[in-house]
């Protein structure tokens, strides 16, 4: 059966949405767009099992970018059985209900950071792709897509769901992770004690987290750095 895109929306009879009431959320690790919302997740009641947070749809209007994940049995530590209907964004579950149409949305915790409407900066002179993203105050992170064995370590796009680089060590090699931090250094201009690295959805994705930078300095950065490496080899035929 293929999947299904899911857009959910709560009752009709429901207060017309302000733009100073919606909270829009991104999968925290592929930074993609997962969820608008009048319900602050920071606010809402959660669930003791597993620590979800819960939206009432039947309250909140919600609007979900998400696709059919499928069914998940898990065993609880009672020994009851559990059913999830879940909800991914690419491959990664973020959110599940009991039921197929139940009213009562649970978002798994650490899956979505979140942003209001006036905390996005839509006026910024530079949009920044959701693949870089303030997740906390003074802390942001960067969505990377890692291509190895090359010749050198290279900054080769900016997508919105990825950052993708190039590195010499292979993927699985112990100094891979060293090489990344290292390049990423120098294509921001950052202290390596500012740069950390977590595993993302497969192993040629990662996540990495850099303090005291906001996600505009980031791409401003990232941005340059392409155009400067794009611009040297025409720059080198030129003078030939």
């Amino acid at each position: 059966m293929p999947r299904r895109a899911t857009l959910t929306f709560s009752s009709e009879d429901a207060p017309e949405l302000k733009a100073d009431e919606l909270h829009v959320y991104y999968c925290k690790f592929s930074g993609r767009h997962a969820l608008t919302t009048e319900c602050n997740l920071s606010k809402a009641p959660t669930r003791r099992t597993d620590g979800s947070a819960v939206i009432d749809t039947k309250k909140y209007k919600t609007k979900l970018y998400t696709s059919d994940g499928g069914v998940k049995l898990l065993k609880r530590r009672n020994g009851a059985v559990e059913k999830q209907y879940r909800l991914t964004v690419g491959k990664l579950p973020v959110a599940y209900r009991s039921e197929p149409e139940s009213e009562l949305l649970y978002i798994l915790e650490g899956a979505l950071t979140s942003y209001s409407v006036q905390e996005r900066g839509m006026g910024d002179a530079t949009p920044v792709p959701p693949c870089i993203l303030g997740v906390q105050p003074n802390i942001m992170q960067i969505a990377l897509e890692v291509d190895d064995r090359a010749d050198n370590p290279q900054l080769i796009k900016i997508s919105a769901d990825y950052v993708r680089i190039q590195i010499s060590s292979a993927i699985s090699h112990d100094d891979a992770n060293e090489e990344i931090l290292e390049f990423m250094r120098s294509m921001l201009s950052v202290r390596l004690g500012q740069l950390s690295l977590l595993r993302g959805e497969s192993t040629r994705h990662k996540l990495l987290m850099v303090e005291g930078m906001t996600p505009s300095a980031a791409f401003e950065k990232l941005q340059a750095q392409l155009t400067g490496a794009r611009a040297a080899p025409s720059k080198r035929a030129a003078e030939h």
